[in-house]
C-alpha cells in the first residue's frame, strides 16, 4: 500500500487521442518512466469521446482529450492548446508564398476528419468547415479521411489541402514535402484536456503522471 501510495509501483493507464503522440508527450512519457521504474505505465488510444467513457468507466486513470468533458463525473484541467494549421503539397501553386488571402483558396478540395452526427468524430473535426466559411469560403469540397497519416500523404500527392495538428507535421514540414500556407484566418486552437473520474482514488503513480502532463506544454 505504501509502494502505491508514493508511486514508486502499479499500473497505471492514459487513455489519449493518438493524434497528440506527435506532441511532446512521448518525452514526458519517457520522463516519467525513467523515474518511475516499478510503474506499469500502460497506454490507450482512442477518440475523444472514447477517452471520456474509458477514464469514466475506470478502465483508464487519466484521459488526454481535446476540449474539456461537462460530464458531471469528470474533472477536466486545460494543459495545452493544440495548433491547427492549413497544409499544402510542397508541388502546390501556393507552396512558399509569405501571405495567402483567403479568396485564392476558392475551389481547393480539402481533406478532413469524417464529421460524425452522433457526436463520436473529434471536436475539431467541424473546425475546418467553421473556418472556411468564416474567411469567406462557402461550401468547399470536403474529403472525409478517417487517418491523420493517410490525409498527409494524400496532401503530399495533391490530392487536397488540409487543416491539421502543427505538432503532427513537423516532420514533414522539415523534410520539405509539406508547407504550410500562410493564411491567418486559418490559424485555430483547440483545447487539450487532462482529464479524470471525479472522487476516483488515484494511486501515487496517477498522481505523478498528472503532475508530469499538467507542468507546462505538451507541444
Amino acid at each position: 500500500m505504501r509502494e502505491l501510495r508514493d508511486g514508486s509501483h502499479g499500473i497505471v493507464t492514459l487513455a489519449l487521442v493518438g493524434t497528440l503522440a506527435s506532441t511532446s508527450l512521448t518525452e514526458r512519457l519517457r520522463r516519467f518512466r525513467a523515474a518511475h521504474q516499478g510503474v506499469d505505465l500502460r497506454i490507450r488510444t482512442a477518440l475523444s469521446v472514447e477517452v471520456s467513457a474509458l477514464v469514466l468507466r475506470g478502465d483508464a486513470a487519466l484521459g488526454l482529450r481535446y476540449s474539456a468533458d461537462p460530464h458531471p463525473g469528470l474533472v477536466c484541467s486545460m494543459v495545452d492548446q493544440e495548433v491547427l494549421v492549413p497544409v499544402c503539397s510542397a508541388r502546390h501553386r501556393l507552396a512558399g508564398a509569405r501571405h495567402v488571402q483567403p479568396e485564392e483558396l476558392a475551389g481547393e478540395r480539402w481533406v478532413a476528419f469524417p464529421r460524425s452526427m452522433s457526436g463520436t468524430g473529434e471536436p475539431y473535426a467541424a473546425a475546418i468547415q467553421r473556418q472556411l466559411a468564416a474567411a469567406g469560403i462557402p461550401a468547399p469540397e470536403i474529403v472525409p479521411i478517417d487517418s491523420l497519416t493517410a490525409q498527409k500523404r494524400m496532401v503530399e500527392a495533391e490530392f487536397g489541402l488540409a487543416l491539421l495538428p502543427e505538432s503532427s507535421v513537423r516532420e514533414e514540414l522539415d523534410a520539405g514535402s509539406l508547407c504550410v500556407l500562410h493564411v491567418r484566418a486559418l490559424r485555430v486552437t483547440v483545447p487539450v484536456a487532462l482529464i479524470q473520474r471525479r472522487g476516483a482514488f488515484q494511486s501515487g503513480a496517477a498522481r505523478a503522471l498528472a503532475r508530469e502532463l499538467s507542468a507546462d506544454r505538451l507541444a
